[in-house]
């Protein structure tokens, strides 16, 4: 029988969202003697990046009745659940979607009660007709909620342990009685639990594993990583090592990224606008009107040549963004028709530097310093001048609205990669989030959350149901909590 330095009800690996609502409901619900390691030196992980989270039938929307965009509707769970399968292409797990589309609304009234205040329910792209109301975005974004719920897990008793990463699961006749980790000083710990839930928030920080699974190998290393360094995927391979089953590890949260620049810079939204874009050959390769779907966008990029896009304008397209603003929004980093009012600014600190931004007064002066085929790149541009000027896209049957020529010198380029945020397959759980082996069964005692736990998403993120990622975090660690509260008291 295994022997411990220290002994809980219930332990909680990762600090972020998942991992601290469900030390939440374990200790403030349950009454259960509560432990959350954090491998960083602060609890947050991808949570303190989101804006808002999913919710379906919840009191907000009730309280609204309407969405503030006009025609449409907050829709029903039924609606959610239907939209999360058509997404997939069938691949998400029914349990875990019904899990989300039934429990997340209840998380806003938790997070309500300990003081988060909703200014807005509604959509992430204001003219893609495909989204749902389902976006609840809380004063102070994702970052503020954080601050609350860890404020929240202190005042329920909830032991906190930083730069302690767990290191290994202890599995004794078929069920997991505690957890190996390693304290600040390097010391090793063998910590008893009834109940463990994983909450690691994916392998997006973890290249070999983004090579070994996901479907954008070829392009991995040219892929920026933006999220928390500590997601490396511990608490899956930890998983893993004891016989746990995979659901669809393949898919990422991506979102188009300017070269070395950050989410808000004004040179990011306008090479996220749908405006001319081309890859390493000079020519066109989607219709650019994807844009409006950051995810979306962002897989388009990433299979691209070496991974990269390059977004083309003229200096008539540069100051329609800087005076009339962006056609498209990337949520609240580059909000919607919001004036770009730093972009030339940005851009010209850029063609400075050299690497990822270029100016020329001649389309073949620009194709010599991104380093493409002057001929491809000129007959490209002239045929997409063409469709500007008739308005319509036979090639790839582009929005006329957003067909912009590019005929005004100064001509610009901007490097565009794909982002990764958070990996967004995970682990095979069942609708209780109780992670499930190789056999089909689940391992007693044994449960993920948020990113550790796989099903709600196919082969891709889902932008249809905006918020989905942050508002699966604090369900499912909740969810996570209460069976295992019901497990552990019998």
């Amino acid at each position: 029988m295994a022997t411990f330095d220290v002994e809980y009800d219930l332990v909680a690996i990762g600090g972020g969202g998942s991992g601290k609502m469900a030390a939440y409901i374990a200790a403030s619900e349950g009454g259960l003697k509560t432990a959350l390691l954090e491998k960083a030196a602060e609890t947050g992980g991808s949570s303190v990046f989101a804006e808002g989270q999913a919710a379906f039938e919840s009191s907000e929307q009730k309280a609204r009745k309407v969405p503030p965009t006009p025609g449409m509707h907050y829709p029903s769970r039924a609606e959610g659940y239907q939209r999360y399968i058509d997404y997939s292409h069938k691949r998400a797990n029914p349990e875990v979607v019904r899990t989300q589309v039934y429990e997340t609304a209840e998380t806003i009234d938790i997070m309500k009660s300990l003081g988060i205040v909703y200014t807005d329910v509604t959509i992430y792209a204001y003219e893609q007709p495909t989204e749902l109301n389902s976006f609840h975005r809380p004063e102070g974004l994702g970052a503020h909620m954080q601050e609350v719920l860890l404020q929240a897990i202190k005042d329920a008793g909830v032991d906190i342990f930083t730069s302690t990463p767990a290191r290994e699961l202890i599995l004794e006749n078929g069920k997991i009685v505690g957890v190996v980790a390693e304290d600040a000083d390097g010391n090793t710990i063998r910590i008893g639990a009834k109940a463990v839930v994983l909450a690691g928030g994916g392998f997006g920080g973890n290249l070999d594993m983004v090579k070994a699974h996901s479907r954008f190998a070829k392009n991995a290393d040219h892929i920026i990583y933006m999220g928390p360094e500590s997601n490396t995927g511990d608490t899956i391979n930890m998983a893993l090592a004891i016989g746990a089953d995979t659901w669809e590890l393949q898919p990422l949260m991506l979102v188009p990224v300017a070269k070395d620049k950050g989410l808000t810079a004004h040179i990011n939204g306008g090479g996220s606008q749908p405006v001319l874009w081309v890859n390493k050959t000079g020519q066109r390769y989607y219709d650019e009107h994807v844009a409006l779907s950051f995810a979306d966008a962002a897989n388009v990029i990433a299979i691209q040549p070496d991974g990269r896009s390059y977004s083309i304008m003229d200096q008539d397209t540069v100051e329609h963004l800087i005076a009339d603003g962006s056609d498209i929004g990337l949520g609240d980093f580059i909000p919607y028709h919001v004036q770009l009012s730093g972009l030339q600014t940005e851009l010209d600190e850029a063609i400075a530097e050299g690497d990822m931004a270029w100016k020329s007064d001649s389309i073949e002066g620009l194709a010599a310093q991104i380093g493409l085929d002057p001929a491809v790149f000129k007959a490209t541009v002239d045929q997409y001048n063409e469709f500007a000027e008739e308005g319509d896209d036979p090639l790839f049957f582009k929005d006329a609205k957003y067909l912009r020529p590019v005929k005004t010198a100064p001509f610009y380029a901007i490097e565009m990669r794909a982002a990764l945020l958070v990996s967004v397959g995970a682990l095979r759980v069942n609708g209780a989030m109780q992670v499930v082996g190789k056999d089909a069964e689940p391992i007693t005692g044994l449960y993920a959350a948020g990113m550790d736990a796989g099903g709600l998403f196919g082969d891709t993120y889902n932008l249809d149901v905006p918020g989905s990622a942050n508002g699966f975090a604090h369900a499912s660690g909740r969810v996570a909590a209460r069976h295992a509260i019901k497990a552990i008291k019998g």
